[in-house]
């Protein structure tokens, strides 16, 4: 360049190589810059939001990150399929015959009949306690040669004794009436339920019962199956939680840390929903579980439930939300009817969803029912609702995804955002929706996998979300930029 040539600045303007006032202007400028760069390495975009991890982020340490959290729940599902069973299940049988023979002879060592009063069929019961939630007896009657089929309302007296270190203690006499159904011959048949028992009082119970009252003696052999929670599964269950509930309050704590030096107002929309799932979270791996095992009553189980469907309504608003502003590319959210929209129908699946997990969770800590969760007409009709609701709210979620693809390729920046927004709410609708259809998501009919999975999940998309729009500069990390190569988004793009 000619040194003939004007300098000029950033704005095109002339500058002299000499001069009081030019000079004390160019300071000022130059003073300003300062100041805007200094903004700039505070963590804050030129925009005024806050700089987050995927702006600056490599994108090789996003996909290391991924693979972790795809390694954690590959460990979730082996643990939890290596856990113990929900159950324990112990049968008896009045004859004892060989070769579970249902025709009494010699060489049986069992009683030959239930309908003595004299000589009742007695069993003392497998030991509960408090994490055995409840415990039960099944009676499943055998037809003693008969050549029609039989219906018959048949009484049968119960006597319960609970037993400690002062001796027995009578917790129950009395009689119940059941209808029971045979086939001709030495058929099955039907089970019912004769002894429900939710208040553990004492850890060793002994059962008394007979026939006290039937119209013919078509029942023959019995077979008697007594039930309990695991006490393995019980504490497996408060270990999954209390360990994520620990897990959650360093990353809440870790979080509002690292945003304390930040107005509220220069949080980005991520930010402030990722706050509002932190805390959610929280709730959902819920600090007061296993109070449940140690008090009766409707409330924990109503907490349990009210905290589980908190965290899925805060996922499916977040989704809805996020994933529209990436489709219609806005840097503030606006509130039209489409977001009302999104609001009321999260809203009412939050209320009646609140109002199945609840009744599902008293039920079965009252009167617990082995088998499916939904055998309950009531229970299953509202089952159906709330489920078709979310498996829409999902499948809305999952469109969203779709038509965001078009929108966002070719566009780096943009592309960048979606794929690592997107992906995460991906996987968790592809889970909850496959739980859903195999019957395990939830309260409903939990095993140790469905417990230990679903509980990670929500723990490592919260993360995924953390880890993405994490601030960039914050007491944790230093500013390290990386290069051109490695940063997913340009000095520019941002």
């Amino acid at each position: 360049m000619d040194e003939s040539e004007p300098i000029t600045g950033g704005e095109n303007q002339p500058i002299a190589a000499a001069g009081p006032v030019n000079n004390t202007s160019s300071s000022k400028k130059s003073s300003k810059n300062n100041n805007n760069t200094k903004s700039t390495s505070l963590g804050e975009t030129t925009h005024g939001l806050i700089l987050t991890n995927i702006e600056v982020a490599s994108l090789r340490k996003m996909i290391i990150f991924g693979v972790i959290c795809a390694v954690v729940l590959l460990v979730a599902i082996i643990v939890g399929g290596t856990g113990p069973k929900v159950y324990d299940s112990t049968t008896y049988n009045l004859y004892q015959c060989p070769n579970n023979s249902h025709v009494y002879t010699d060489q049986c060592e069992g009683q030959n009949s239930l309908y003595s009063y004299t000589s009742p069929w007695e069993q003392e019961m497998p030991v509960v306690s408090s994490l055995s939630k409840f415990w039960s007896l099944q009676l499943t009657p055998y037809s003693y040669n008969t050549t029609e089929p039989t219906t018959e309302l048949v009484t049968f007296s119960v006597l319960i004794r609970g037993i400690d270190e002062n001796g027995d203690h009578v917790v129950r006499n009395e009689t119940t009436s059941m209808n029971v159904y045979c086939g001709t011959g030495f058929s099955k048949c039907n089970t019912f339920t004769i002894i429900d028992e939710e208040i553990i009082n004492y850890r060793v119970y002994v059962v008394n019962i007979y026939i006290s009252n039937a119209t013919s003696l078509f029942i023959g052999d019995c077979d008697f199956t007594a039930w309990k929670a695991h006490e393995s599964f019980s504490s497996f269950e408060i270990g999954v939680h209390l360990t994520l509930m620990i897990i959650s309050c360093i990353g809440i704590i870790a979080f509002l840390v690292g945003m304390r030096r930040y107005s509220l107002i220069s949080w980005t929309f991520e930010q402030k929903f990722l706050f509002a799932l932190f805390f959610s979270l929280l709730l959902s791996n819920n600090p007061l579980f296993g109070l449940q095992y140690a008090t009766q009553g409707w409330f924990l189980p109503f907490l349990n439930a009210f905290f589980t469907i908190i965290f899925l309504s805060t996922f499916s608003i977040y989704s809805l939300v996020a994933l529209d502003r990436v489709r219609l590319e806005q840097i503030r959210t606006q509130w039209d009817i489409s977001s009302i929209c999104k609001c009321i129908v999260v809203g009412v699946f939050t209320i009646l969803g609140i109002a199945l997990f609840s009744w599902i969770n008293i039920r079965d800590r009252r009167d617990p029912i082995i088998g499916p969760a939904t055998s309950d007409g009531g229970i299953q009709i509202l089952f159906y609702l709330v489920a078709t609701i979310f498996i829409c709210i999902l499948l809305w979620i999952l469109l969203l995804v779709i038509l965001t693809v078009p929108i966002a390729y070719g566009k780096r920046h943009l592309f960048l955002k979606f794929i690592f927004t997107a992906v995460p709410i991906t996987v968790y609708v592809i889970s909850i929706i496959s739980g859903i259809f195999a019957g395990t998501f939830g309260p409903l009919n939990a095993n140790a996998l469905s417990v230990t999975y679903y509980n990670v999940l929500n723990n490592v998309f919260t993360a995924a979300i953390a880890y993405s729009y994490w601030p960039h500069i914050n007491p944790f990390q230093k500013q390290q930029y990386g290069s051109e190569e490695e940063r997913l988004f340009t000095p520019n793009e941002i």
